[in-house]
């Protein structure tokens, strides 16, 4: 956003956390982010305000956008028809607008009302044009037909490591089965490689580490074993077998996820395609033998494999509508001149 030009009055890439506890020890900075942007709303009274993902910050900030009658649209809105769909009345009293980007998302907000236009997906629009590098590609492997299992454990300090340890676990078990596989780690960014050490210290085996080159690796991984998130989306449209990892601890599942989640799946894929295309373990616990059956299945068994890669096929086919970016913007330049209406007489705070 800096590079394209945007004014940054807070960086809050470190305010990306999963849970309770981490939210807990940012709660004071969420609430300075939160007061400055709400001061230079009222100093700088915007014609549009356009929120992006996050929603445990953005729903807080709606309301005082909306308090203030500033029409506003939620690109890449909250995945309310897979938990808590009951937020929905909320986002429907606070948002102009929604641009979402997945086909089934317009459908679930029409259906409650939400004025929503699905403008298309802006990582299918990035890869349709992005350039492998064929000379790297070529470099992955040290010798022709040696399978390549990928390992992209995330990109939050909190997901990292211990992802990435139940991955490593099951490369090792993938290599005790079927023998030596070459193992790449893929990770977003230099500053990432220290949240890896310790994983891949204790997991004692050889693997290759690259930094900024995730598509090539994912375009040419036999298997990838991924963290849930963009990046299963990524490897769908390079149609690549995968087993999705989370870690969602069991204590939070039983007291929280399994009464809030409306979807029996939580991988994009599945989501997207309705039914289980890619195996999906998103429990803090270590690999079992269920994890190492599906995986060895993806890798070695060509059936497996292509009946997997049409599913993903087709789930690319499902969100591919070029443009994303642009429909985006018009979605926005629609709201220039409107105004919500008038609030009732109450006092709207951050309750609104």
């Amino acid at each position: 956003m800096a590079g394209a030009g945007a004014r940054l009055v807070a960086d809050t890439v470190e305010l990306g956390i999963i849970g309770l506890a981490p939210l807990a020890a940012t709660f004071w900075r969420y609430l300075d982010i939160l007061s400055r942007a709400d001061r230079l709303l009222a100093a700088w009274r915007p014609d549009v305000v356009v929120t992006i993902d996050n929603p445990g910050f953005h729903f807080l900030l709606a309301s005082r956008v909306r308090a203030r009658q500033v029409p506003l649209l939620w690109y890449i809105p909250p995945q309310l028809w897979a938990w808590a769909p009951w937020r929905v009345g909320k986002l429907k009293r606070r948002f102009s607008h929604v641009a979402c980007i997945f086909p089934h998302e317009e459908r679930f907000f029409r259906e409650r009302g939400v004025p929503v236009t699905f403008v298309g997906n802006p990582v299918v629009d990035h890869l349709r044009v992005f350039a492998l590098d064929r000379a790297f590609l070529a470099s992955l492997r040290e010798r022709p037909g040696e399978r390549l299992v990928a390992l992209l454990p995330g990109s939050r300090r909190q997901e990292v490591g211990p992802i990435l340890a139940k991955q490593l676990a099951v490369a090792r078990a993938l290599q005790e089965r079927h023998g030596p596989s070459r193992l790449v780690l893929a990770l977003a960014a230099e500053e990432h490689r220290p949240w890896a050490r310790d994983a891949l210290a204790a997991g004692g085996l050889e693997v290759r580490t690259v930094v900024g080159r995730t598509h090539e690796v994912q375009a040419a991984a036999d298997l990838a074993l991924v963290a849930s998130g963009t990046a299963t989306l990524e490897l769908a449209c390079y149609e690549t077998p995968m087993v999705v990892f989370y870690n969602i601890s069991p204590t939070q599942w039983h007291l929280l996820g399994r009464w809030l989640l409306t979807t029996p799946y939580l991988s994009l894929p599945n989501a997207l395609a309705g039914r289980a295309i890619v195996p999906e373990f998103m429990l803090d616990t270590a690999p079992g033998s269920d994890v190492i059956e599906c995986a060895s299945r993806l890798l070695v068994d060509p059936a497996a494999r292509e009946e997997v890669k049409k599913a993903l096929a087709e789930v690319h086919r499902g969100i591919d509508r070029p443009g994303a970016s642009e429909n985006a913007a018009r979605v926005v330049l629609d709201l220039v001149g409107t105004r919500p209406p008038p609030l009732g007489p109450w006092r709207p705070g951050f309750g609104l």
